[in-house]
């Protein structure tokens, strides 16, 4: 995994920013309890998948380093709300967890065929947790398979996709997923499979 340091070079160089900017960014991560305390030299501490997702999100948001901590931890602690798995045209299992299906949830996700993932119910937590193992797995065919993140400002709410040949994965996260009404305006921040893949190498390896 990277250290605070070859995160923070990594993602400068990928959103082609300061490293200054990206350093005093991931320092107010760290104060507000979103980032690994960090440590220098040998004593460096690895940085989790969670850690490189809240700085992403708050890089590719273009938020201020004042206004990221509070406006990443809304969007990390939303809560997974439903999720359904689609194939060929029919349902393979669906969850609401507002239905007291938070059980019946986990039950589904172990059954999917994502080998060594764990069922988080937070939305940062989960993405965090999908960068260290999702494309960790020995199925091919299941990691090559495309992932996007969206995250909406209505409600807010965010979506996570999945669709291989096992099927098209959606796990819906925040209030607004419960009946989502389209308003007047919404801004939205998409994370790519190719950015996801990214972070995912640097989460588990410390390459960029």
């Amino acid at each position: 995994m990277a250290t605070k340091g070859e995160m923070v070079r990594a993602l400068a160089q990928r959103f082609d920013l300061n490293p200054n900017k990206v350093d005093a960014m991931t320092r107010a991560m760290a104060r507000a309890g979103l980032r690994t305390p960090g440590g220098r030299g040998r004593a460096a501490a690895d940085m989790t998948g969670e850690d490189i997702f809240h700085l992403t999100v708050a890089l590719v948001m273009g938020l201020e380093t004042k206004d990221a901590p509070e406006a990443v931890r809304e969007l990390s602690q939303l809560r997974l709300v439903r999720g359904n798995l689609f194939l060929d045209g029919h349902i393979q299992w669906e969850a609401n967890c507002d239905a007291g299906g938070e059980s019946k949830l986990l039950d589904a996700l172990n059954r999917l065929p994502v080998a060594g993932l764990q069922l988080h119910r937070t939305f940062g937590a989960f993405c965090g947790h999908w960068l260290e193992e999702g494309f960790n797995g020995a199925d091919d065919g299941f990691n090559s398979a495309p992932v996007s993140v969206e995250v909406s400002s209505n409600g807010p709410h965010a979506v996570f996709s999945h669709r291989s040949d096992r099927g098209s994965l959606k796990l819906w996260f925040g209030d607004a997923a419960r009946d989502l009404k389209t308003p007047e305006w919404e801004r939205r921040t998409i994370l790519s499979d190719k950015l996801f893949r990214r972070l995912s190498q640097l989460a588990r390896s410390g390459a960029s």
